[in-house]
Order: C-alpha cells, then sequence, then structure tokens
C-alpha cells in the first residue's frame, strides 16, 4: 500500500463543475483518488466528465457533502491549502515539506482547497494544523486544478522515491502509475480521527471559557490551538475520551467550589 491512498482532497464550495472534473484529472494523474466536494455551487457530472476524460471511475467514487466537519469524518490530520498570509499559528508547508511528513506518517491526511474566487475561509483554515502555501515569483493565485496537480505531483514524486508505486505507464493506461485497483483503504485503527476530536476541542475551550481565559484571548485562537495540539500529538480515541473526561472532573471540582 501507497501512503497516496491515505490522502484526501477536500473541494469547499467549488463555483465551477468543470473544475471538479480538471482536479479528478489531476488526481488520477498523481495517484490519488480520495475525493470529496463541499457545498458545491452546481455539480453538473456531464461538464464534470468532460474535464476529466477516462476518469470515471473517480467521479463516481467522488463524495458530495453538505458540510467539512462531514468531509472531515475519518481524517487524522488536517492541511489549509492558501495562498493569503493569515494572522495565525499554524506552521506553514511547502509541497514539499507536506509530501516528506506524509510520507512518514500513517492515519488520514486531508488536504483543503477553497473556492475560486477567494479562497477558504478563515474558519476553514482554522480546522487546519498546518497549511500549505505553493510558492509563486509574484503572482500567487493558481488555478483550482493547477494547486491540486502540483500538490499530488509533489506527492507522487515523493512515493516513487520510496518505492511506494510503479513510475512506469503502458498504453492505454494500464501500467503501474495508473491502476486503479489497489483501491482499499487502510483499516481503521485505534487513532483518533478530526471528527472525534472535535469534541475534546470544544471541552477544553469550554473550560477555558469558565475560568476565563478569554479575557483578551480570542476564541478562535484558543481553539485553533487545542485543534492543533489534538491533530499534531496523533492520540488514540482512548486518550480523547481522557481528556473529555479529565476536562469534566475540573468542571465537577469547580462545581464543589461554588456550592
Amino acid at each position: 500500500m501507497s501512503f497516496l491512498d491515505n490522502v484526501r482532497v477536500i473541494l469547499v464550495e467549488p463555483q465551477h463543475p468543470g473544475n471538479v472534473g480538471a482536479v479528478a484529472r489531476a488526481m488520477k494523474n498523481t495517484g490519488l483518488w480520495d475525493l470529496v466536494v463541499v457545498k458545491p455551487a452546481c455539480y453538473d457530472p456531464e461538464s464534470a466528465r468532460w474535464m476529466a476524460p477516462n476518469c470515471s471511475d473517480l467521479l463516481a467514487r467522488m463524495r458530495i457533502v453538505a458540510t467539512l466537519a462531514e468531509a472531515l469524518e475519518g481524517a487524522h490530520r488536517v492541511v489549509a491549502a492558501t495562498a493569503r498570509h493569515r494572522r495565525s499559528d499554524q506552521p506553514v508547508l511547502s509541497p514539499h515539506d507536506l509530501a516528506k511528513q506524509v510520507a512518514t506518517e500513517d492515519g488520514v491526511t486531508a488536504i483543503l482547497f477553497g473556492r475560486e474566487d477567494h479562497g477558504l475561509s478563515n474558519e476553514d483554515v482554522h480546522y487546519a494544523s498546518s497549511v500549505l502555501r505553493i510558492p509563486t515569483p509574484e503572482h500567487a493565485s493558481l488555478n483550482l486544478a493547477q494547486a491540486v496537480l502540483v500538490a499530488g505531483y509533489t506527492l507522487f514524486s515523493e512515493a516513487l522515491r520510496h518505492g511506494d508505486v510503479g513510475g512506469g505507464r503502458t498504453l492505454g493506461g494500464t501500467g503501474p502509475a495508473t491502476r486503479t485497483d489497489r483501491l482499499d483503504r487502510r483499516a481503521q485503527t485505534d487513532r483518533a480521527d478530526v471528527a472525534s476530536m472535535e469534541p475534546a476541542a470544544d471541552a477544553i475551550v469550554e473550560l477555558l471559557d469558565r475560568v476565563g481565559y478569554f479575557v483578551g484571548v480570542p476564541v478562535a485562537r484558543a481553539r485553533l490551538a487545542a485543534r492543533q495540539g489534538l491533530q499534531d500529538a496523533r492520540p488514540s480515541k482512548k486518550h480523547v475520551d481522557a481528556i473529555r473526561g479529565m476536562v469534566k472532573k475540573v468542571h465537577w471540582a469547580l462545581d464543589q467550589g461554588e456550592t
């Protein structure tokens, strides 16, 4: 199994169905197959297929969901692709940095790509433990499929370097670089995914609010720090439950002091 099987591409509110097809084509070119689309403005399967020749299998597996939280179910780490400089404490990764990290970590890494007109919202970016920025000499705006292709090709190159995938391709697309017979996901482990970490982050924020932490401190910054800490720690589901239990116990102790 290649680590490419554990990469999920998430398109947040794409505006043009043709771009969804172009992204699917870029993914299949680079050995990626897990595509989730969040709340597309409109989606015309025929327009997508027109931009993605020989990618009907990938488009058939693609999922369309209503919220980013749904798209992140089963993911263990979130990376937000953005060209804008934002006020946050998230580390900024180049495509090469990201590829090296994904190659050495287990679990599913979700990469977020935003709308064609203004990218990801700050709220979307705050789901991520790190930010992906594609270096450019001056003009930073990339077409959606171009951005996915750059990230995907860098990941594919790292997989080649590790010997995880074949580099050959035969006429008709049946060679090892384009085969789609290796599509089973890694079996679920006990590692907590992003969805199961979110209640723990909420619990931490709620406790901080109760003890007056947010006097002069933005709630969003604390929530981001909680999410980053949980994702980077790679906790098991048992450890996340333990954190929630600890927070609950602190609430109980505070309640006793108030009586």
